[in-house]
């Protein structure tokens, strides 16, 4: 019947319609690759199915005496159609469910309750196929399950309207189709779309993509397989992808990586340069420990942006996982984390993955629920992989540490918190000390590009000038009075960012801007980066894109709250269609944009990592791409023959060795290194 009949018709149908008295999504693989073939082309209708709740004796009792309402029977359908997605049910089964979720949620299905008279019976078996022209009416005594399709003796019977026999039955059919679907039968009280219920919780189980040809052939069973090298769940199929050469040749570094974390007791930090497959070597670390743990497991991804989190959705289904996003704090994310607990509470194989922003990580009802798995799923193992590891040196995770788990994986191209060593050992505490190290001296020319780097030096201007020097002195007084540098002295911290301050925002940087922008034609795939502690920066930044009539985005916080809006923006500039993206802080951690050609940094943190982190994003290989320019915009108090405090001087020379620092790995290394001492000569000689 699949194979002769229904199959062919969803091959060459337009429109499918249909009427069941009994309907789980376990009919799905019978007939996939019809359907699959119906759904994969733009000539076609939604799916339409009227069905009714398929009540047991007991139940239709109740109806019968009153006892349900009719709302309450159309609900009671929930279980009926999810029923085929019970924990211990095959991975075929469960693919199927992820198939119907899908369609309804996209639109390309949609389902009526037909609610009959008490003492009535819905339950007809009819499937209507129409491409336009002609139609075909199949009919009988099976129903829209997989029982009915491959376990049951069933009679249905054909008829096709180009068929002077049949003709009348496939118009019969027709009209009893659409009556049912409109109520409009004597034997039935009403007729009502799908219980939002029921809708609400199959848009939790529809993945984001549609169901592959792949998935399903990973899903169908394949007797003459008796090893398969993936770890097979529900909705997952967990393997390292074939593609990778992680273990010998150019990347043999990410093996190298894996071992040493291994060696480490799978806990430990590990420090490899931007575009070293920090990621990936983090996936291969979590399926090597699945393969060796025997019983259900956890993968809690970690990162400190939106953005990230996106990449690493991406990531983690390259290994065939399929990562939930909760937000703790919803009704939504709390249904979605409860149903994961359930899920590794009821399969012994089960994985899930979770990828997270850091602050969902340090959520209180988080953690619980992460505590109370690891309490209460028998054999569960739970694995904490921390991208840019060094943003979690916060108190609110240092003072309140997962400690319950035991696989722990740090990821960062700067482990080290400058300026806070005690933060810098706590977390070392936690993750483990540095397992592996991959620094920029190997990465420039493997697997990041070379760059040439160029630093243009602006003078902050007179009102600028005696408020730096205003601040200067306060802090020179504080720090004799104390005889010593105190990193925990509040209101000296508190002068040092506000002097910090004037640098970054120094009027003359916007000038800076414009003559380096006066230089490109049309630029295009450019960065410019501007300071997060002043928003008049980053507008005064945009009249100046503006002034050129140039192309550009903005990406802040804002604009990475919203993931959709997040990677269109940097789908567009990949594309080209927009030339400049106009950045604060949020493009430092690990957000791939590999276009990007050039870069301008308006914001010259002195803060190692950050600096560290923009030069990566500049540096990410991509076709074309032979090398990267960096400008580098930096603001100094202007050179004078009167003598500068101490602490101004400790100033400039931390921004020249920040510059010397980006120089040093340069192409145009021994040109950056000759700036620097004429620079140098001028404050110091």
């Amino acid at each position: 019947m699949a194979a002769d009949v229904l199959i062919p018709a969803f091959r060459q149908a337009t429109r499918v319609r249909g009427a069941f008295g009994w309907f789980t999504a376990g009919w799905i693989h019978s007939l996939a690759p019809g359907l699959a073939d119906y759904l994969g082309r733009d000539d076609v209708q939604t799916i339409e199915f009227t069905i009714a709740p398929a009540l047991f004796p007991a139940e239709r009792q109740a109806v019968e005496s009153a006892i349900l309402t009719p709302d309450e029977v159309v609900t009671r359908i929930e279980t009926e159609i999810l029923k085929a997605a019970h924990p211990n049910a095959g991975a075929m089964t469960n693919h199927a469910v992820e198939c119907l979720a899908w369609m309804i949620a996209k639109n390309l299905m949609t389902l009526a309750i037909a609610i009959p008279l008490p003492q009535a019976n819905y339950h007809p078996k009819m499937w209507l196929f129409t491409d336009g022209r002609d139609s075909i009416a199949v009919r009988g005594s099976a129903n829209a399950t997989a029982r009915a399709h491959e376990y049951a003796i069933e009679h249905m019977d054909v008829d096709c309207s180009w068929l002077r026999t049949s003709a009348e039955r496939v118009k019969s059919a027709e009209v009893m189709i659409t009556d049912w679907a409109a109520g409009n039968d004597p034997i039935l009280e009403r007729t009502v779309p799908l219980p939002l219920a029921l809708r609400e919780r199959l848009l939790e189980l529809a993945p984001a993509q549609p169901p592959s040809p792949l998935d399903y052939s990973r899903a169908a069973p394949h007797p003459n397989n008796t090893n398969p090298p993936a770890i097979r769940q529900s909705n997952s199929v967990f393997a390292i992808p074939s593609h990778l050469e992680w273990q010998t040749g150019p990347y043999k570094h990410q093996g190298e990586a894996v071992a040493a974390w291994e060696a480490a007791g799978r806990r430990g930090i590990l420090a490899m340069a931007t575009g070293a497959g920090k990621t990936i070597s983090s996936l291969i670390c979590a399926y090597r420990a699945r393969q060796e743990h025997d019983g259900p497991f956890l993968i809690v991804v970690s990162a400190p942006t939106t953005a990230l989190t996106i990449q690493w959705n991406t990531e983690c289904a390259k290994f065939g996982l399929k990562p939930l996003n909760p937000s703790p704090g919803t009704a939504t994310g709390r249904s979605m984390l409860g149903n994961a607990l359930r899920r590794l509470k009821s399969r012994a194989c089960a994985i899930e993955c979770f990828v997270v922003t850091n602050n969902a990580l340090n959520d209180p009802s988080f953690r619980r629920l992460l505590e109370h798995a690891q309490q209460t799923v028998a054999g569960l193992a739970v694995m904490l992989i921390a991208d840019e590891v060094h943003t979690l040196g916060t108190p609110s995770f240092l003072n309140d540490t997962p400690d319950f788990l035991d696989l722990r994986l740090g990821l960062s191209a700067t482990p080290v918190r400058q300026y806070d060593e005690d933060g810098t050992q706590e977390l070392l505490a936690y993750f483990g000390d540095t397992a592996y190290e991959f620094g920029l001296d190997k990465a420039i020319g493997f697997c990041l590009t070379p760059y040439d780097y160029y630093f243009n030096v602006v003078h902050l201007n007179d009102h600028e000038l005696a408020r730096f020097r205003e601040l200067s002195e306060k802090i020179s007084r504080r720090v004799g009075a104390s005889g010593r540098f105190d990193p925990r002295d509040e209101i000296l911290r508190t002068w040092l960012i506000r002097r910090r301050e004037i640098t970054e925002n120094a009027q003359a940087k916007i000038q800076g801007l414009r003559e380096l922008l006066l230089r490109y034609e049309q630029p295009r795939h450019l960065l410019v980066y501007t300071t997060s502690k002043n928003p008049l920066q980053i507008d005064a930044a945009a009249e100046v894109l503006d002034e050129r009539h140039i192309a550009y985005a903005r990406v802040t916080q804002h604009e990475s709250k919203n993931k959709a809006k997040l990677s269109r923006i940097l789908q567009s500039f990949s594309d080209g269609d927009i030339e400049v993206l106009l950045a604060k802080k949020v493009l430092d951690e690990g957000v791939d944009i590999p276009q990007a050609r050039e870069a301008i940094l308006m914001a010259s943190s002195t803060i190692e990592r950050e600096w560290i982190q923009r030069r990566g994003r500049i540096l990410r290989r991509a076709p074309g791409k032979m090398y990267a320019t960096i400008h580098d915009i930096i603001s100094l108090p202007p050179p004078s023959q009167m003598r500068y405090e101490e602490s101004v001087l400790n100033t400039i020379s931390r921004e020249l060795d920040r510059v010397r620092s980006f120089g040093r790995y340069a192409r145009n290394a021994h040109e950056v290194l000759a700036a620097i001492r004429e620079v140098h000569s001028a404050y110091f000689d």
